[in-house]
Formats: structure tokens, sequence, C-alpha cells
């Protein structure tokens, strides 16, 4: 004797039971092929990640500034193994007041769009008058003929154009493998200065504050901006156009002294504040996030269906159900597909129209009911709202996904709340 789910000799209780196992086995198993769609995506993450070094390459990668600073040359002293080594007096300007504008481009590379960014540095201050005699006592002779304006840029590549002002004069700039200088004359004097650089990058916008007292200001048409370094700062406005940002920073938190004595710049370089090109809807955040909520969007789909069964009294195949939950997992290849050629809402709804569309034809096909389909694709489409929201939501995501998780759980319960065996519906309360 053969014995099947729908069989009449069980009784309904445990078919019903062998349907919801069923269904719980087949939600398991529909993990495996959406792990391959996962493994899919992060190869596709990986060429764009190869695509964005490709554009850094060539047109600059992140970009951090620092200075300007006073350098001075000191007498070599030998050290114990008596290898003489270069020594500097690195000056801090008195005050810094730095300005950065910035706008975002896109660098094309195949079907690809890496986000990179041009900004105009303006810089101003001026630095305090030395104590040469002093100076010389403690650290030895200062060679002032060679001493120099210096300003640090991470990559040379993103330097477009660079103009300096001293006490009113334009001494010529020339640019090192890190450093862009100027000779000056009589620098134990002090002076004022005023630097204007222009620059591109990829990925990241930072500048240090140098100054005993330092305002720093940014200002970019990037709508994302994930500030990070050692400050934060102290205003900032964000909105859909862009935002600005200012920084406030004194000598007693930046990290290194007005005056410090070292063998190059490395010491300073890299206390910095700035901000990074961060899009928290990009393509492959969005679709990981998809096949993340993958498994949940496949078992609330089957549940959905084996509630409408309990609902219209219509029994499937659980092959019928294994098709449709393949149908749910192809949606998440296919959106991947269109989103990597136009934009992802539109490809979101591509995909969406396309499987609720076959899920429709299938479901006529199955029951030969209207009624059945359009509750199904009604369904379906639902869902795949839901989905869309979640996706879309960053720091409300867990809690809708909780409410749709609390809202499926009572419609389960409202469904199934009559399946005890052997009992009677309650009377009515009486009156």
């Amino acid at each position: 004797m053969k014995l099947s789910i729908d069989s009449p000799t069980l009784s309904p209780s445990f078919a019903i039971g062998l349907r919801f196992a069923a269904v719980a086995l087949l939600a398991v198993l529909l993990a495996i092929p959406l792990g391959l769609v996962s493994c899919v995506a992060d190869d596709r993450k990986e060429h764009y990640d190869r695509a964005a070094r490709k554009v850094a390459d060539s047109f600059g990668r992140e970009v951090r500034v620092a200075g300007p600073v006073l350098v001075i040359p000191l007498e070599q002293r030998a050290t114990e193994d008596q290898e003489k080594r270069p020594r500097q007096l690195f000056v801090m300007p008195e005050r810094l007041d730095m300005s950065i504008d910035s706008e975002h481009v896109t660098r094309r590379v195949g079907i690809f769009e890496i986000p990179a960014l041009k900004a105009a540095v303006v810089a101003e201050g001026g630095f305090p008058a030395l104590d040469v005699d002093a100076l010389a006592t403690a650290h030895g002779p200062l060679d002032l003929d060679r001493a120099a304006v210096a300003f640090y840029i991470s990559d040379s590549r993103g330097v477009l154009d660079a103009e300096l002002q001293w006490n009113d004069r334009e001494p010529p700039l020339q640019m090192g493998s890190a450093l862009l200088r100027a000779a000056i004359a009589d620098p134990a004097a002090g002076g004022a200065f005023a630097l204007t650089v222009g620059l591109r990058g990829t990925g990241r916008l930072a500048a240090v504050p140098v100054g005993d007292h330092s305002t720093v200001t940014m200002t970019s048409s990037w709508p994302h901006p994930s500030f990070d370094g050692r400050f934060l700062p102290d205003t900032h406005d964000i909105s859909d156009a862009g935002f600005n940002a200012t920084w406030r920073t004194s000598r007693l938190a930046r990290g290194f002294r007005s005056l410090e004595i070292a063998e190059s710049y490395d010491f300073y370089i890299h206390n910095d504040l700035g901000f990074k090109l961060y899009d928290p809807v990009t393509l492959y955040v969005l679709v990981s996030r998809s096949v993340k909520y993958g498994v949940l969007f496949v078992v609330l789909t089957l549940v959905s269906v084996l509630c409408l069964e309990l609902a219209s009294g219509r029994r499937f195949h659980v092959v019928q159900y294994g098709v449709a939950g393949l149908g749910l997992v192809l949606f998440f290849l296919v959106l991947l597909a269109l989103a990597e050629h136009i934009r992802f809402g539109w490809a979101y709804l591509g995909a969406a129209a396309v499987l609720t569309g076959m899920m429709g034809a299938y479901t006529r096909g199955v029951t030969r009911q209207w009624r059945i389909t359009a509750m199904a694709v009604t369904m379906l489409g639902g869902l795949y709202g839901v989905l869309f929201v979640l996706l879309r939501l960053e720091d409300f995501a867990l809690l809708a996904g909780v409410g749709v998780l609390l809202l499926a759980l009572g419609m389960l319960m409202w469904v199934t709340r009559r399946l005890t065996p052997g009992a009677r519906p309650p009377a009515p309360d009486a009156a």
C-alpha cells in the first residue's frame, strides 16, 4: 500500500503536519542554490573591485594632504653605528585655515562605474619667527639656505595644479615622490602663506590639521560621507545634494609638537581627518543584502502558499513547491544580471515582474482557477515589495524585518488556529 502526504489513510492533522515538514525540508534544501547565487555575486564583486583598482592606478588613489610645514635641514650627526643620518627641523604653522571643495565624478571600466573625486584645496596661515641661536644650541646648526615649505600629498598622480604665495611672493613649486616643495628665503623670520592645489583621486579624501590652531572645512557633492580619521567633524550638514563639515583642532590634540626633529615626514601625516566615498545602497551591497534575506523570503513564500492551501482547500504537489522555490531563487540571479546594466530600482522591478508573471502563469496552469492565481500573484508581489523596502532601509532594516516576521507569524496563527486534532471550536462567549 502506498502512502502519500495526501493519502486518505492518513488523518487530516497528520497529513498537514507532513506538509509542513516537507515545506521546511524544501526551504533548507533551497539554501544550497541560494548559496551558489551568493558565490556568483561575490565573484562579480571581485570584478568590480579589480575595475576600481584599475581606475585608482591611473586616476589616483585615496587623497591625503598635510601641511604646509616649514622644513629646515640640520647638521648630520653620527649615530652609535657611526652612520650619519639626515635630520630635519619641522616647524608647524601657528594658524591653518584649510578649505577643501570636492565634487564626485565617475569613471567607467567595462560595465562598471567607479566613483572618484576632484578637489580644490586652499590652505592659508602663518609660521612663527624662530630663535635660530636657541635651536642651534639645542639641536645643532640649521641650514637655512636649504629651507623649504613642504606640502604632503599621498599620491602625486592625482596632482592637477598648484600655486604658493609666501610673504607676497610666488616661489616655484617642485613635486617629489610625495612632497610638494618650494625653497624660501629668510625662513627664520616666519611668514604668511596661501597655497592652492587641485587634486583628484578615489576612495577617500583626508587632511592633517598640522597648525597649532587648525580649521578644516570640507564641502562635497557626495551625499553619503563616512567620516573617519583621528577627529570627527565639530559640525556637519548632509543632504541629497552633498555635505559640508567643519573641524577645529589645537596643538594639544593633533598628536605631535610644534617643533619636531625627525628624519622624514612620517611622524605627522597619519593623524588625519576626512571622509570615505561610502554608498550604503551600492549595487553589490544591495544584491548581497537581498541574498541574505533570500532564505527568509523563500520561507515566507512557501509558508504563504501552504496557508493558501489551507484556506482554499486546493492541494499542491511537493514537486510544484520545489519548482516554485527554484523560481524564487532564480529571481536573485536575474536581479544581479539586470542591475549591472540598468539602475537597481528598474532591475528589481524587471526581475520581480518577470518572476511574478511566470509564477502566476504556473499557478494558473496548476490550479485552473483565476481566484487562486490572483491570490498567489498578490501575495508574491507583496513579498517582493516588502523585500525592496528592506533593501532600501539602512538604520531601520532590522526593525522592519522583525515586523514582517511578526506579521507572517500572525497570518500563520490565524490559518492554523483550528488544526487541533479532535477538538471542537470553542463556543462564543456569552453576551
